[in-house]
């Protein structure tokens, strides 16, 4: 590590217009904090998409390893992602972690990172790193994305397309949901999960590595982020009445019942789709099927905040 860098030493990538500016507002309470607590670290804010990857690579060079994004899920997706690229530092080297301050915030909730800046300084300071996997997307092409939660083909990409800005990301994914439901035709699904061989038709086809999706949904409520499984999701057409009664259902887990609903554990899943339909990773559109999907167990340190929430 380098000698300008103490090896406690945080690295923060804010985003300034996450959660309508909730990131920005929450930088000087933390750093605040940080500093009451005498833990060195140093902030950058991200100007646009993509940003956030190459101020990791800057960071990890100068000799910091332990990585804070204040923002949302696609705020850590970028930082993971940043991570990931570089080559000069193994991710099992780092320690990552991401505020809840977006619109979508499922992998603060399942981490219970505190939102109060004096708690999240006292868990930073702890440093308690807890080991949970990560997924890999593959398409076409040969290009490589990572994902933390999930990854989906489907409805869920079109729902993206359709999202209003600003609002709660619960409020505004249903929104979404409304308005594609009824305009939304179910694409021909040809799956190989574990090298077995699926074909159907469904409205989405996505792969959880953790419990929550969409700003609160449980579609699969048995994932963990450690357990070593994607949870490979699959929901079936069915009429608008009844998809939108559903609804309420995504958020409790009571979708595991319903006879469209149906989830299945592998460790790879290759997505095919005719006609070919938009592929999101942990809420970010990244381009279309087909799209190979795995899971790397205990690849990524998380800062473990359980039992500090407020």
């Amino acid at each position: 590590m380098s000698a300008m860098v103490h090896p406690d030493s945080w690295f923060i990538v804010v985003n300034p217009v996450s959660g309508g500016g909730r990131a920005s507002r929450y930088v000087p309470r933390l750093r605040a904090a940080l500093d009451r607590r005498r833990l060195p670290h140093a902030c950058a804010a991200t100007t646009a998409a993509g940003v956030a990857r190459g101020l990791v690579a800057n960071a990890l060079a100068d000799g910091y390893r332990r990585l804070l994004a204040l923002g949302g899920d696609g705020s850590f997706h970028e930082l993971v992602n940043g991570l990931v690229a570089q080559a000069q530092v193994p991710p099992a080297q780092c320690l990552v972690a991401v505020a809840a301050l977006g619109t979508g915030n499922d992998w603060a909730r399942t981490m219970e990172v505190p939102d109060d800046p004096e708690r999240l300084a006292a868990c930073m300071a702890r440093a308690r790193v807890r080991s949970v996997d990560l997924g890999m997307a593959e398409d076409a092409r040969g290009q490589r994305l990572a994902f933390h939660n999930v990854a989906g083909a489907g409805l869920d990409a079109e729902v993206l397309r359709r999202l209003p800005r600003g609002g709660p990301r619960i409020l505004a994914y249903l929104v979404g949901l409304a308005r594609t439901i009824p305009r939304f035709r179910a694409p021909e699904f040809e799956l190989v999960i574990d090298g077995r061989q699926q074909s159907g038709r469904f409205l989405l086809v996505l792969a959880a590595n953790g419990p929550r999706c969409g700003g609160g949904m449980r579609l699969a409520g048995d994932a963990a982020l450690d357990d070593g499984w994607l949870h490979l999701v699959t929901i079936a057409p069915v009429s608008v009445p009844r998809a939108m009664a559903a609804l309420p259902k995504l958020f409790d887990g009571r979708l595991a019942g319903h006879p469209a609903f149906q989830v299945v554990r592998c460790r790879s899943a290759t997505i095919d789709a005719r006609p070919r339909c938009g592929v999101e990773l942990d809420g970010q559109l990244a381009g279309e099927t087909p799209v190979t999907l795995s899971l790397l167990p205990a690849a990524l340190q998380a800062l473990d905040c359980r039992g500090s929430a407020e």
